[in-house]
């Protein structure tokens, strides 16, 4: 019987599967990087092979074909248990994962703390191009785990709807301005990704993360659209939110790379009068 391996993995609980025909790890990775360091038997796929853009909006979803295409490409299964990991953060790989489970494939696991913490774990790297070469995988758009710029307009007072600003409090509130707006969704609740890791940069834990939600008065009862800039970030939230078990939880790939940058979106900023 396949182990069944949660969605945030250690590289202890990893190792242990090393090898196991039923799992595939995945860097989220410019091939040169993989090539010179990636975990033994990993697979290799890099953030513009499965997002794409619309200058001036970064970060959307490819289209159905073009996915599946990016996807078979890198080998990946449909009957595998994905585990993706990057070296920046855990954000791109968390982007990846967003993706396959927005596209169908929910047997998935982000490794938590990604290269850095394979390394200090003390297990051993390789080097090299992939070897598992071209798959055959399918997609199946799931709307329910998305929101794009119609649907939050359609909802912005919707008291079921609540939506998830993870950018730091100065994109927040306008001081950091990345789009030719700046500011936030009205009635964004703020909270920086950050919060949700400790000072290793690894995931904190469940009690931590339920208090954390909790204080900034994110309800599980609310159908919750998490955003950033780019849908990095938000997709590392979008994760958090699923672990934690809250039952509706959308990105918004284009996030404020869109919504910023169109002139007749509502943007609010602190100033702004109640």
């Amino acid at each position: 019987m396949a182990r069944k391996l949660p969605l945030f993995v250690d590289a202890e609980q990893l190792h242990d599967v090393l090898g196991l025909p039923h799992v595939q790890i995945v860097a989220v990775d410019p091939a040169g990087d993989y090539a010179r360091a990636h975990i033994p038997g990993a697979l290799q796929i890099d953030m513009p092979d499965f997002t794409t853009s619309a200058p001036p909006v970064a970060g959307l979803l490819p289209d159905e074909a073009a996915l599946a295409e990016a996807l078979s490409d890198a080998g990946l299964r449909n009957d595998a248990h994905i585990v993706a990991y990057d070296r920046v953060g855990d954000g791109q790989a968390a982007r990846l994962l967003y993706t396959l489970d927005v596209m169908g494939h929910s047997d998935l696991s982000l490794l938590d703390g990604g290269l850095a913490a394979w390394h200090e774990a003390g297990f051993e790297l390789e080097d090299g191009q992939p070897q598992a070469g071209r798959s055959a995988f399918e997609v199946t758009r799931q709307p329910d785990g998305i929101a794009d710029r119609a649907w939050i307009e359609q909802h912005l007072d919707d008291n079921h709807v609540s939506f998830l600003d993870v950018r730091s409090a100065a994109e927040y509130a306008g001081a950091d301005v990345r789009s030719a707006r700046g500011g936030h969704i009205p009635g964004a609740i703020s909270l920086d990704w950050l919060h949700f890791k400790d000072a290793r940069g690894r995931l904190r834990p469940r009690a931590e993360l339920l208090e954390i939600l909790s204080q900034h008065g994110v309800d599980s009862q609310c159908d919750i659209t998490a955003y950033c800039q780019s849908h990095v970030r938000s997709s590392y939230a979008y994760l958090v939110l699923k672990y934690l078990g809250y039952p509706q939880v959308r990105g918004y790939p284009g996030a404020w790379s869109e919504w910023g940058n169109v002139d007749d979106t509502p943007v609010r900023t602190p100033s702004d009068p109640a």
